[in-house]
């Protein structure tokens, strides 16, 4: 793989978004962009009819692709151009095995209204071979989906409208050598603006953390580590008590501790935070999105089945989420 990163451009405003966040990137790691459009070939039964819907795509596509090199060099970032028939996830998908870095916008020109993830970008973030940054258009502070609109925000609920229990969370903003010190923040209130927020499952340690280790580092800032003890709703709405889960609880937050040991060794000068809660995972994680500057994925784990390339939380969060999220592929590793 080559230290460049991919961009998939269809001159979409969430395409526009995607190419910004990509030339700031590329300016961050002295890395080029490589711009890549496409266009669809024609299945018509006249071949002149065909021919002439060809060349007026491939010209469509390649206007796209002038306009976004300009707006990249203008930001001094060096570029190389592609326009390519074909199906649009097959191409990046081939691409991302050569580059390092892949970008994408949540939603390209193709998609559905009322469809809040795109075809391309799901399809390239559950089988690209390098990272993948899926950048929605816009980072705000609107009610998301997931989100019961009059509950307080980030706050996780069971299926009955109740709030379910959320542990505090532990090691805000711990440095190497710092002592643990406990918070009565719950993710209700809780900020991670200007912050990486990394998905940890159940101790897990691979590409994702390392990933997200790495971009914490290029970046200079903090590294939020969060993991969520999910807990399951009867049909009856019953869920654990906290005294229930105070076994799982402290284990999990051993777990947690030892990546975030693992990571401090590894990346000595990087700031970290640990934060474990009990709830939904895809809530909780949706939640951190309202504020964080990235929230960093894998392509499994956190309750998912196996067999399935992008897990089902993942999915959710790619779905629903309001930050740049970035899924790396590979297999977790317990350490």
């Amino acid at each position: 793989m080559r230290n460049v990163i991919l961009v998939g451009v269809d001159g979409s405003s969430n395409s526009d978004r995607a190419l910004e966040w990509a030339t700031v990137e590329a300016n961050i790691r002295n890395w080029p962009l490589r711009l890549v459009s496409t266009f669809s070939p024609a299945f018509v039964a006249d071949p002149i009819v065909g021919a002439s819907y060809a060349l007026a795509a491939r010209q469509e596509a390649q206007t796209v692709l002038d306009h976004a090199t300009k707006r990249a060099e203008a930001q001094s970032v060096r570029t190389e151009t592609h326009v390519e028939c074909g199906d649009a996830t097959k191409v990046l998908i081939e691409h991302s095995e050569t580059t390092k870095l892949a970008v994408v916008g949540k939603r390209g020109r193709g998609g559905f209204v009322g469809r809040l993830l795109g075809s391309v970008s799901s399809g390239l973030a559950a089988h690209s071979h390098c990272p993948t940054v899926v950048v929605p258009q816009a980072h705000d502070s609107a009610t998301t989906e997931l989100e019961d609109g009059q509950g307080t925000r980030g706050t996780p609920r069971s299926e009955s409208g109740e709030q379910s229990t959320t542990h505090p969370t532990f090691f805000d903003a711990v440095s190497a050598g710092d002592p643990p010190r406990q918070q009565e923040n719950a993710i209700n209130g809780l900020s991670f603006n200007g912050q990486i927020v990394i998905a940890v499952d159940s101790g897990t340690q691979g590409p994702a953390l390392w990933e997200a280790a790495e971009m914490a580092r290029i970046h200079g800032k903090p590294l939020a580590l969060v993991s969520v003890i999910g807990i399951t709703v009867s049909d009856l709405g019953w869920s654990p008590s906290v005294e229930d889960l105070d076994p799982d609880y402290e284990k999990e937050l051993a777990k947690l501790t030892h990546v975030v040991t693992a990571v401090t060794t590894r990346y000595p000068d990087v700031k970290l935070s640990r934060h474990l809660f009990v709830g939904k995972p895809a809530e909780v994680l949706v939640q951190t999105t309202q504020t964080a500057d990235l929230v960093v994925l894998g392509t499994r784990g956190l309750g998912g089945f196996p067999g399935l390339l992008l897990g089902s939380v993942s999915q959710a969060v790619l779905h629903h989420g309001r930050s740049p999220m970035m899924v790396a592929p590979g297999a977790n590793t317990v350490s």
